[in-house]
């Protein structure tokens, strides 16, 4: 039972990470390439339309008390393939996008 407690901080954690690096690279997307680039149109309405920084601060607050509220319900494995899933599908592409050297 220990163990599983124990993943499932760690997979909460990473998520939590993963939210912040997106913050930073939507954040550096979009002061580079206007509201253009970013792929949701929910938040790219809420950009334009109010201030960037408001707009996905509430954005990643959102998606982390929701990735939160999962791991208070002991639902670590869905914490953790979104956390996969999000980094495939957001980090990777931003990271290309803004050229970043690294793993990606």
């Amino acid at each position: 039972m220990a163990t599983r407690r124990i993943l499932g901080n760690i997979a909460v954690t990473c998520f939590i990470i993963v939210q912040l690096a997106d913050w930073l690279a939507t954040y550096q997307g979009v002061i580079l390439f206007g509201t253009e680039i970013e792929g949701n149109p929910l938040l790219r309405f809420l950009m334009e339309r109010y201030d960037i920084v408001f707009a996905l601060t509430s954005a990643k607050v959102a998606a982390t008390i929701a990735g939160s509220f999962l791991h208070l319900f002991n639902r670590h494995l869905e914490v953790a393939s979104l956390t996969f899933i999000y980094t495939g599908f957001v980090l990777v592409p931003w990271s290309q996008a803004l050229n970043l050297a690294g793993p990606f």
